[in-house]
């Protein structure tokens, strides 16, 4: 189900005409669309003047095609969790009806699998390729929190602290019904992904940065075969999510 796409392999698609660059809509929170037109690679992009007080670790660059195929996953992901949500009852149906409401408020967009830091681009000529067609670049500034997600007493943003490990912040956090009690995931604003244990058998220090996601997700024990690879599933849209 993996449709993250490389720059590399989206530019195969593409025809093998003269380059005539990107055209690039930057969004920024609380500011308006900034449009990009003559960026014939990606350092052309990412060393905008515009764009010099980027956090670069969370920016997402995407394109229309993989944005329309991540949507439509994360629309099927929520339609999967309807049918449970409404039939389960007790703890079990009001866990899945809280992680459906959290999923419903995320945006999802086609990420390539891109590093946009300007210093590598520049340092890296194989990961300076040309750019061709339609994208959109989301930015923002670094963020001063971590947000909990998934089968969670408390979901929601909670204060980045350095240092702080994934078992620290789900500390006085209770796990909802069908919740793995071991384990939790780490999304980080770069796209990456870690499966961090959290329990006091296993409990290893796994920070996560600014920005990230901390997701506690379905226990082995409370999977059929009807719901092979939801973990996954949810997974995918929250490292195709748009940043705050």
């Amino acid at each position: 189900m993996r449709t993250t796409r490389t720059l590399a392999a989206l530019l195969l698609t593409f025809s093998t005409t003269a380059l005539a660059g990107a055209n690039v809509t930057v969004y920024s929170r609380g500011a308006p669309p900034l449009h990009v037109d003559q960026a014939p690679r990606l350092s052309d992009l990412v060393t905008q003047p515009a764009l010099a007080k980027t956090w670069w670790p969370g920016a997402v660059m995407s394109e229309p095609q993989a944005t329309a195929a991540a949507e439509r996953q994360h629309q099927a992901l929520l339609a999967r969790l309807d049918a449970p949500g409404a039939r389960e009852g007790g703890d079990d149906g009001a866990a899945i009806r809280s992680l459906r409401q959290q999923l419903a408020g995320v945006r999802v967009t086609g990420r390539l699998a891109v590093n946009l830091d300007p210093d590598w681009v520049r340092l890296h000529p194989q990961d300076n390729p040309p750019l061709q067609g339609a994208y959109s670049l989301w930015v923002g500034q670094q963020p001063a929190s971590v947000t909990l997600m998934g089968l969670v007493s408390a979901p929601g943003k909670k204060t980045y602290v350095p240092g702080r490990s994934v078992d620290e912040y789900l500390n006085g956090i209770s796990t909802l019904s069908g919740g793995e009690r071991s384990y939790a995931w780490v999304i980080y604003p770069d796209g990456k992904t870690l499966k961090a244990p959290v329990a006091y058998w296993n409990a290893r220090h796994v920070e996560p940065t600014p920005g990230s996601v901390i997701f506690v997700g379905f226990a082995s024990h409370f999977f059929s075969h009807a719901w092979d690879g939801l973990n996954e599933q949810i997974l995918h849209s929250l490292t195709h999510r748009i940043p705050d």
